[in-house]
C-alpha cells in the first residue's frame, strides 16, 4: 500500500493565509513554496495572457485576470506583488489600501517620495509588508549572520559585496525567455532601468549579517557599455560601484551592472575576523585577528529549517522571504525587511545613482522610521529619465510586419553572437590554455547553431538597415558586430567549425549525451534510471560555468529529458557534485541516486545546488532527469569537486 506524502508542518497553527499573486513572471517562482508555509494560492493577475495560462495549468481552481482592480476585489488575505520594478510603490499603496498585506518584490520605490508614501501608507493600514530580498537568506549568510551575532568577527570594518549579472537578453524578453511583444517593443523596465537602483541582492546580505544600516552614499559616473544594451543616453554606463558608510562607521563598496565577468563576490572585515565567498571554493573564514592569520573554509551549519528551504529557488532565499512573511502575519514577529528595513535597503540606490549624476556628489541616507526624516524628502520625485519602451526603438510609421520580429530576432541573436565571440577569442589564445581542446567544444557547439545563426543574422540586418537611424537598429549593428557577421555569413564557415570539431576523441566526445524530449512526468521525484533503448545524442560542451542551452528544442514543451556523462577523478573519495539547472532535477552518481530539486522555477538564475557524493578513482558516471519545467527550463551544469 502506498504511503501518502505529508507536507512538513512549519508552524503551530491551523491558520491560513490566502495569497494572490500578482506579476505571474517572477511571481510564479514562489510557487512551490506556499504549501510548507500555511499559504494557499487563490487568486493571480497578469496581463500577459501565457503567464496567465501557465498560472492557471498550475492552479486551475485559482482565480486569474488581467485587470488588477478585478483582482483586488478578490476574498484573499495578502498578495505577493511582482509587478515591473518601478511600480512597486504604487501598486503595494493599491493592495494596502484593498486590505491586503504585501510581500513586494524588489526594490520596494523608485523615488524618495514614493518610500515615504508608502511608509505612511503601511503605518495607517496596519498590514504587513514585506520586502522579498532573498539574497541574505543562502546557508552560508544566515551562518555568518549567526556568527556575527556572537561576536566572533568584531566590528564592521570594510566589504565588498558585488551583485554583477550580464542578462541583456532581458532588454527584449519577459523573465521565462518569451519575447516581449509586441516585437518592436522592449522590455518595460529591464531595457533601461540604471543599475544602481537594483542595489538589494548585494546590499541586503551584508546588512542582515551585520545588523548594520546604511547612512552616507557617494558614486562616480561611468560611461563604457556592453553592446546590445538599450539605455538612457547620458545617464551612466552598465557597472556601477557605490561607496557606503554603515551606522557603525565602517565602509563598503557595493558593486552593481553588467560587465565581460559575472560576479557574487562577498568579502567582510570585521576588527576579529574576516570572512569570503564567490572567490574559488565555497565559505572561507581568517580567524585570529591579524592579516595573517589562519584561513580555511568552512561548511556552515544548517539551520532546523534548511532541509525545506534548499528545495526551493535562489539557495533557499526564496523560502525564507515567505516564511518571515507568513511568520508576521501568523504571530506578528517582524521579519528583517519589514517597511523600514525596505526602505534602508532601496534609498542606497537611488541616491547612489544620484550622486553618480552629479559627478559624485555625496547623499546622507535618511531613516524613514523618523517623520522629520520623511518630510525632508516628502515630494522629491527625483528620478531617471525612462525611455519609451514602446515607441522608441523605431520610427512612426515603421512596418510593423518588419518590425513586430525585433525582440525575437534580437533574443537569438545575444545567444548566437556571444557564442561566436567565445569561439573566436578564445581561438586568439588557444596556444596559451591548459587545456586547449576546449577550443574545439566550443567550435563544436558553435557548429550546432550555425545555421540558424545565418538565418538570424541576415534577418538581423534586414532590420538594422531598414531603419538605420533607430535605436533598434543600432543594438542590431552592435550584436552583428560582436558576433563576427562577416565570417559567419562565409560560405565555409560551418565547414571550417566541422573540421576543428572532428578533432575531439571519439570516448570524450560521447562524455556528456542527452536524450530526445520524453513524456512529462508528476514530478521529477518520480524519475527513475533511464530504460535501454533511449536515443542518446550528443551534447556541447558542459563545464562549470557554461550551461548547455535547450531553449531551441524545448521551448513551449512539457516533458523531461535524461543527461550522461562522466566526471573523472583522480583519486577516490568523499567529494561534491556540483550541479545548476532552471528545472526539477534527480542525480545519480554511479548509479545511485545522490540528490532530488523538486520544484525550480526560474529560468533566468539557475542556482547551485550541491551533493555529497563518494567518487571512485576514475570515471564516475553521473545520470540527470531534468524536467523541461513547461519549457521555461533551459540549461544545467554538471561539475564534480
Amino acid at each position: 500500500m502506498a504511503t501518502a506524502k505529508v507536507t512538513p508542518r512549519v508552524f503551530k497553527t491551523n491558520k491560513r493565509i490566502r495569497l494572490g499573486i500578482w506579476g505571474l513572471g517572477r511571481g510564479m517562482s514562489f510557487f512551490e513554496t506556499c504549501k510548507f508555509l500555511n499559504i494557499d494560492v487563490v487568486a493571480g493577475c497578469d496581463f500577459n495572457e501565457h503567464m496567465r495560462n501557465r498560472f492557471k495549468e498550475a492552479r486551475p481552481h485559482a482565480f486569474v485576470t488581467a485587470d488588477a482592480d478585478e483582482f483586488l476585489k478578490q476574498d484573499f488575505d495578502a498578495v505577493l506583488l511582482a509587478t515591473f520594478c518601478p511600480a512597486h510603490a504604487d501598486d503595494a499603496i493599491r493592495c494596502l489600501k484593498a486590505g491586503k498585506h504585501v510581500l513586494s518584490e524588489v526594490t520596494a520605490f523608485h523615488t524618495m517620495d514614493e518610500g515615504v508614501r508608502l511608509v505612511e501608507a503601511v503605518e495607517q493600514a496596519g498590514k504587513v509588508y514585506n520586502l522579498a530580498e532573498n539574497y541574505p537568506f543562502s546557508e552560508a549568510n544566515m551562518y555568518l549572520a549567526r556568527k556575527w551575532k556572537e561576536g566572533l568577527f568584531g566590528e564592521l570594518m570594510y566589504a565588498e559585496y558585488e551583485y554583477v549579472h550580464e542578462v541583456r537578453s532581458l532588454s527584449y524578453t519577459y523573465i521565462d525567455g518569451v519575447p516581449v511583444q509586441p516585437g518592436w517593443t522592449v522590455h518595460s523596465w529591464r531595457s533601461w532601468q540604471n543599475y544602481h537602483y537594483y542595489c538589494t541582492h548585494s546590499l541586503g546580505p551584508m546588512m542582515v549579517i551585520t545588523g548594520e544600516r546604511p547612512v552616507r552614499v557617494q558614486s562616480l559616473p561611468s560611461s563604457p557599455r556592453l553592446a546590445g544594451y538599450m539605455h538612457n543616453k547620458g545617464k551612466g554606463g552598465f557597472v556601477a560601484p557605490s561607496l557606503i558608510r554603515m551606522s557603525n562607521g565602517g565602509l563598503v563598496r557595493n558593486l552593481m551592472g553588467a560587465t565581460t565577468n559575472d560576479s557574487h563576490v562577498q568579502r567582510l572585515w570585521g576588527t576579529l575576523g574576516a570572512a569570503e565567498q564567490g572567490c574559488g571554493g565555497g565559505l572561507k573564514l581568517r580567524l585570529g585577528a591579524g592579516g595573517g592569520a589562519p584561513k580555511f573554509e568552512v561548511r556552515p551549519s544548517p539551520d532546523a529549517l534548511s532541509g525545506l528551504a534548499a528545495k526551493t529557488g535562489h539557495g533557499g532565499g526564496d523560502f525564507w522571504v515567505l516564511y518571515y512573511f507568513a511568520r508576521q502575519i501568523l504571530t506578528g514577529e517582524p521579519g528583517p525587511f519589514d517597511i523600514y528595513g525596505a526602505a534602508d535597503v532601496t534609498i542606497p540606490g537611488i541616491l547612489a545613482y544620484r550622486s553618480a549624476c552629479e559627478d559624485g556628489k555625496p547623499y546622507d541616507v535618511p531613516d524613514f522610521r523618523k517623520k522629520k526624516d520623511r518630510d525632508a524628502w516628502r515630494g522629491d520625485t527625483w528620478e531617471q529619465e525612462r525611455y519609451d519602451v514602446k515607441n522608441g526603438c523605431f520610427p512612426a510609421g515603421a512596418d510593423r510586419a518588419l518590425t513586430g520580429r525585433f525582440t525575437t530576432v534580437m533574443k537569438d541573436l545575444v545567444q548566437y553572437s556571444l557564442a561566436y565571440r567565445s569561439y573566436a577569442d578564445w581561438s586568439k589564445v588557444r596556444k596559451d590554455m591548459v587545456d586547449p581542446s576546449k577550443v574545439e567544444w566550443l567550435a563544436y557547439e558553435l557548429l550546432l547553431l550555425a545555421d540558424a545563426m545565418k538565418s538570424v543574422y541576415a534577418e538581423a540586418r534586414k532590420i538594422a538597415d531598414a531603419f538605420p537611424s533607430s535605436d533598434g537598429a543600432r543594438v542590431l549593428r552592435e550584436m552583428l558586430e560582436l558576433g563576427g557577421e562577416p565570417e559567419v555569413m562565409k560560405p565555409g564557415f560551418k565547414a571550417a567549425l566541422k573540421r576543428l570539431a572532428a578533432r575531439i576523441p571519439h570516448d570524450e566526445a560521447r562524455a556528456w549525451e542527452m536524450t530526445s524530449l520524453l513524456p512529462p512526468l508528476r514530478g521529477i521525484a518520480d524519475a527513475t534510471p533511464p530504460a535501454r533503448g533511449l536515443k542518446w545524442r550528443l551534447m556541447p560542451y558542459i563545464s562549470e560555468y557554461s550551461m548547455h542551452d535547450a531553449r531551441q528544442e524545448l521551448a513551449g514543451k512539457d516533458g523531461f529529458v535524461y543527461i550522461r556523462g562522466t566526471v573523472t577523478r583522480k583519486a577516490a573519495g568523499r567529494g561534491t557534485l556540483l550541479m545548476c539547472a532552471d528545472g526539477p532535477f534527480k542525480v545519480w552518481v554511479n548509479g545511485k541516486e545522490s540528490g532530488t530539486v523538486p520544484a525550480k522555477g526560474n529560468p533566468c538564475n539557475p542556482d547551485e545546488f550541491r551533493f555529497p557524493v563518494t567518487w571512485k578513482k576514475g570515471a564516475n558516471a553521473v545520470v540527470v532527469a531534468l524536467s523541461s519545467n513547461k519549457g521555461g527550463a533551459w540549461g544545467v551544469t554538471v561539475n564534480g569537486q
